[in-house]
């Protein structure tokens, strides 16, 4: 019974990542939650390394339909892993509510921002970003990405969400490769942070294998499906999950 709910949450984690790029802490850790009794700092571990699997799929998914921008992608990357590592240190004496609370809100203000996006048709060349010392958003991009990865490493989410308001409002990205971006920077937060975490504490393998399965099937079915939406429906189904998911996490943690 246990494994079939680390399938079955595993499973709705990957339909949500493929679709909107969210972590794992938009579902994952509420659904096992409403079950069983495992302490946060566990929970935390298990939730990014399912990030390592699901991200990978979909991310690969997404650049089979060329959605994924490597460049800026890497760049973010390194400073959030940074951002993952110190935050997975610290994590242990961070409050179990906060968890919650970011989660909802965050959730929900960038699902209303994306439902009301209006889809903007922008050559590929006015998207680049400048890779310069001399550029404000080149250091605003930093301290983004760092602050993104402590959260993340900190609270279990591999910062999906937020790197898809960062990619949509910073670098004005459309739908599609903000999703595949984000997930692709999520792979490598997710991969600094479950290593920090599971280096302190020991989880049930069987379990974790369990999730994993279920979010790869969720993942790589939903990831196909979003390629195939056009990017005003997109950008519709994901701001009304996001809204959905911020709002139920909200009211959890306010009625509980």
């Amino acid at each position: 019974m246990e494994s079939l709910i680390f399938i079955l949450a595993g499973f709705v984690t990957g339909i949500i990542t493929g679709i909107i790029g969210a972590s794992s802490i938009v579902a994952f850790i509420p659904i096992i939650l409403l079950f069983f009794d495992y302490d946060a700092f566990s929970l935390i571990g298990v939730s990014l390394a399912l990030d390592v699997f699901v991200a990978l799929v979909v991310f690969l998914m997404y650049t089979k339909y060329h959605h994924v921008r490597f460049k800026i992608g890497f760049f973010l990357a390194i400073f959030a892993v940074i951002g993952a590592i110190i935050g997975s240190y610290v994590s242990i004496s961070l409050p179990e509510s906060a968890l919650f609370v970011i989660t909802g809100l965050t959730a929900v203000a960038v699902g209303i921002g994306i439902f009301k996006r209006k889809r903007k048709i922008k050559s590929r060349a006015k998207l680049e970003f400048n890779f310069s010392l001399k550029s404000l958003k080149f250091w605003f991009a930093i301290l983004l990405a760092l602050g993104i990865g402590l959260i993340a490493g900190g609270f279990g989410a591999a910062g999906g969400i937020s790197l898809l308001l960062l990619l949509i409002l910073l670098f004005k990205f459309e739908i599609h490769e903000a999703i595949g971006t984000s997930v692709f920077v999520m792979f490598f937060i997710a991969l600094a942070g479950s290593l920090t975490h599971f280096y302190f504490t020991d989880f049930p393998f069987p379990l974790l294998i369990s999730a994993i399965a279920g979010g790869i099937i969720g993942g790589f079915f939903s990831a196909r499906l979003a390629n195939s939406f056009k990017e005003g429906v997109l950008n519709k189904i994901s701001g009304l999950l996001l809204i959905i998911l911020g709002l139920i996490t909200l009211l959890k943690e306010l009625i509980l």
